[in-house]
């Protein structure tokens, strides 16, 4: 029988499976002995398991951005040559002439563009190729990060001191009673399979809040 949560523990379970090659050993075998956890006790709520996927995802979040800042640069050009390497030279050049001023392949294929422009075979032809250039591509960015090991580490350093910036900005909202569930829902977005918490969305809340707050203690007045 199913756990009574088991579409969020396969949240967690994808959160697992999303870390960065470069992700500390311990850091996935916390992960995957937590997870083993909860999914074994049925009485594992929704909030702890939220919570797990916080926790973890805190951790994996420095090395996440440090693999994907050394990787990000040009990844967009190499996709597209390993892209364009796969298919017929009539197809590359339809492709070619959609992608030269800037759109990503990405982004092309869920255009309405795609469904307009290329037959039934040509999409899957075209699918195919980015899947399997994104695994090359995938390779490289694990080959790209290990060789530029000192610089991964300072990228990393860089990424755990905004993982502390932003955190200490979620518990001032948390501070205040009233707001603790805007901290809470701020906090979830440390896991891998949430939007990442920003220093903007934060800011907007405390002064939402701010400015709440204060009115109340006017109207008191």
């Amino acid at each position: 029988m199913s756990h009574p949560h088991q579409s969020f523990l396969d949240e967690f379970q994808i959160a697992i499976d999303k870390m960065v090659p470069l992700t500390p050993p311990e850091f996935v075998e916390e992960a995957k002995k937590l997870h083993a956890e909860l999914s074994a006790e049925e009485g594992t709520s929704e909030k702890q398991i939220h919570q797990a996927l916080s926790v973890i995802g805190r951790k994996e979040f420095p090395y996440r951005k440090a693999y994907h800042e050394i990787c990000a640069g040009d990844e967009e050009q190499r996709l597209q040559v390993a892209v364009f390497e796969r298919l017929e030279d009539d197809l590359k050049k339809k492709v070619e002439e959609l992608t030269k001023h800037g759109v990503a392949l990405d982004h092309l294929v869920e255009s309405k563009l795609f469904e307009e422009q290329f037959e039934g075979t040509e999409r899957y032809q075209i699918e195919q190729a980015i899947l399997m250039s994104e695994e090359v591509i995938d390779s490289q960015c694990d080959d790209r990060a290990k060789n530029r090991n000192a610089q991964f580490g300072d990228l990393v350093e860089k990424w755990k001191t905004e993982v502390d910036r932003l955190q200490g900005m979620i518990d001032r909202l948390r501070a205040t009673a009233e707001i603790r569930g805007s901290a809470d829902r701020l906090e979830e977005g440390w896991s891998v399979v949430e939007r990442d918490p920003g220093e903007e969305e934060i800011v907007k809340e405390i002064e939402y809040w701010t400015t709440v707050l204060h009115e109340g203690e006017d109207d008191a007045v």
